[in-house]
């Protein structure tokens, strides 16, 4: 439990083995230049000591389609971690939730390999 992208595919999926004991949600809604922007952050404790921060921005415009996938900026962070664990990376930023989709599914995809 090593990789990043395991508690990130956690943070939306409970796998077996490791479990969310104590998730706090932030969520602001402010207006720069005429745009609604939604700012977001989440910070999720893991049963194993380890702690991640995702921060998620995101325009909330009236144009929004579900054949593009929309810009936001996403980012994940290891903010805790025991002296036995060494996460890498520490840090993930995204600029689409597609990005970060193709991205978990390639290292599922190599882990399994």
């Amino acid at each position: 439990m090593n990789n990043l992208f395991t508690y990130i595919l956690a943070m939306k999926e409970e796998p077996e083995g490791l479990s969310i004991v104590e998730k706090l949600c932030n969520n602001q809604i402010s207006e720069e230049d005429g745009v609604l922007v939604e700012n977001s952050e989440l910070f999720v404790k893991f049963n194993n000591g380890v702690a991640v921060r995702k921060l998620t921005e995101q325009d909330l415009s009236e144009h929004i389609t579900d054949s593009v996938c929309e810009e936001c900026w996403i980012s994940y962070e290891v903010i805790e971690q025991p002296n036995h664990l060494n996460i890498v990376p520490q840090r993930k930023n995204f600029s689409n939730q597609c990005q970060e989709s193709f991205w978990l599914k390639m290292n599922q995809a190599q882990l399994s390999t």
